[in-house]
C-alpha cells in the first residue's frame, strides 16, 4: 500500500508504504540520500542525538520534519532515517519527475485517532473522532502494542490474536508451521519467496480445512501460509500472536481502526 506524500515541503512527487506492522516512520537511506545532499536545509534537520532500532541497529533520526499526504499535514515531525536500506539512487534522480519511493508510514502517526483504509476505492482518511456512518458497525476490541494492532480472530472455534499488519499484503493468514499444520491439510500447494526489509524469507502454502471469522463474518477458506524457521516462531511468541493478516482478507472491505477507543470494525 503505497501512499502519495510530500516531505518537507520538497518541490518533488514521493511515495511511502503505509506498513500498520512497522514501529517508527521513516525515510530509506539509500532512496533519500540524493535529496538530503540537495537540500541543506532537509540535512540540518538530522539529529544524531535521537534513534530508533530497526533490524537490530541503531538509526538516527530526522527532528522537527513536516509531512503531509493530500491536506493531511503533520507538523514538527520525528522521522527515522533507515540507514542502507532502498533503492539506490544518484544525485541526478532529483531532477527527474518521476515519483520515487522512499520511506515507510507506520502507526506512530495515527494515535488517537480513527484511520479509514478504503481498499475498493485506494482510498485512506483519518479523522480525529469516529465518522458517524460507521457508528452503527460491529466493532471488536483490539490490543496495541507500540503501535501495532492486534485482533482477535475465530479460528478452528477457538480465539486466536493475529497482529493487522498492512505491509503483510499477500497473505490472508501467516503463522508457523505447526499452526497451519492444525488447520489446513497439511500439503504445500504454493510456495514462494518473500522479501521483508530486505532479507528474503521462503513461505509455504496449503489448504485450509476450517473456517475463520471476524466479529460475525466469516472469512474465505484460503491457503494458510507459513514459514519454516525457529526466529519466526519465537517472534510470534514473543509478541503472544497466532500469526499475522493482512490487506489480502479485506480487499473488499472498508476497516475502520479507532485507535483512540481501541476498537476495529469492519464494513
Amino acid at each position: 500500500m503505497n501512499v502519495s506524500v510530500n516531505v518537507d515541503g520538497l518541490p518533488h512527487e514521493f511515495t511511502m508504504q503505509l506498513d500498520l506492522g512497522a514501529v517508527k516512520t521513516n525515510l530509506y537511506g539509500n532512496s533519500f540520500k540524493p535529496y538530503i545532499d540537495a537540500y541543506p536545509s532537509v540535512k540540518d534537520k538530522i539529529d544524531s542525538t535521537k534513534t530508533f532500532m530497526m533490524q537490530n541497529e541503531k538509526n538516527i533520526m530526522f527532528g522537527g520534519m513536516r509531512l503531509s499526504m493530500g491536506d493531511l499535514e503533520f507538523n514538527n515531525m520525528e522521522i527515522g532515517l533507515f540507514a542502507g536500506y532502498g533503492t539506490l539512487m544518484t544525485a541526478d534522480s532529483v531532477n527527474t519527475k518521476t515519483s520515487k519511493h522512499i520511506g515507510t508510514i507506520a502507526p506512530d502517526l495515527f494515535q488517537d485517532k480513527v484511520l479509514i483504509i478504503d481498499y475498493p476505492n485506494n482510498r485512506i482518511c483519518l479523522s480525529k473522532e469516529l465518522p458517524s456512518e460507521y457508528s452503527s458497525l460491529d466493532f471488536q476490541d483490539l490490543v496495541l502494542e507500540s503501535g501495532r494492532i492486534k485482533i482477535p480472530f475465530n479460528i478452528n472455534e477457538c480465539r486466536e490474536m493475529l497482529m493487522f499488519d498492512t505491509g503483510s499484503s499477500m497473505f490472508s493468514l501467516l503463522t508457523t508451521k505447526i499452526n497451519a499444520k492444525q488447520i489446513s491439510d497439511g500439503i504445500v500447494a504454493d510456495s514462494l519467496s518473500v522479501n521483508s526489509w530486505g532479507t528474503d524469507i521462503p513461505v509455504y502454502g496449503s489448504k485450509m480445512t476450517t473456517h475463520v471469522k471476524f466479529g460475525g463474518k466469516y472469512l474465505p477458506a484460503e491457503l494458510v501460509y507459513f514459514v519454516d524457521n525457529p526466529q519466526f516462531d519465537a517472534g510470534f511468541k514473543q509478541m503472544g500472536i497466532w500469526g499475522i493478516t493482512g490487506n489480502a482478507y479485506f480487499s473488499s472491505n472498508t476497516i475502520i481502526i479507532d485507535y483512540r477507543n481501541k476498537k476495529i470494525a469492519v464494513k
